[in-house]
């Protein structure tokens, strides 16, 4: 092959090579979140914020909520939470000198805080992260 037929060769590499360049700098990654991101099998986990009366055995009926309990049609309903390892949040209403489940009764009010997947938060009972009891609040 002669000289000026591998320049012409190399040319056509190089502006090919340019042309192609900015569609690769283009293309976005397939996880631009990385692997850092919380999600379940229905997606990404976010904070849903439940209000209503304590019914007992972990229930609430929900009278308000933020927007995703409002979004997910749970305003107005008695929804179930697993309280296991959530944080409770009382005053010692029975006296026994610990801050419990116990201590709050059928009819207060109460906050749940639960991490749950944004478009569906699945089946009850939800893992509540948090009960704060308004009613008799932790001195």
């Amino acid at each position: 092959m002669s000289k000026e037929a591998l320049r012409k060769v190399l040319a056509c590499g190089a502006v090919i090579g340019l042309a192609a360049a900015p569609a690769a700098l283009a293309a976005k990654p397939d996880n631009p979140g990385g692997e850092h991101h919380q999600s379940g099998p229905h997606g990404k986990a976010v904070s849903y914020v439940f209000k209503g009366a304590y019914a007992g055995s972990g229930s609430v009926a929900v009278d308000h909520g933020n927007a995703h309990v409002k979004k997910a049609h749970l305003v107005g309903t008695t929804v179930s939470f697993d309280l296991t390892n959530a944080t409770v949040v009382v005053g010692d209403t029975n006296g026994d000198g610990s801050k419990t489940l116990d201590d709050v009764a059928s009819g207060d009010r109460v906050v749940v805080k639960a991490r749950l997947p944004r478009k569906d938060p699945g089946d009850q009972p939800y893992a509540a992260k948090q009960l704060v009891d308004q009613t008799h609040p932790a001195d």
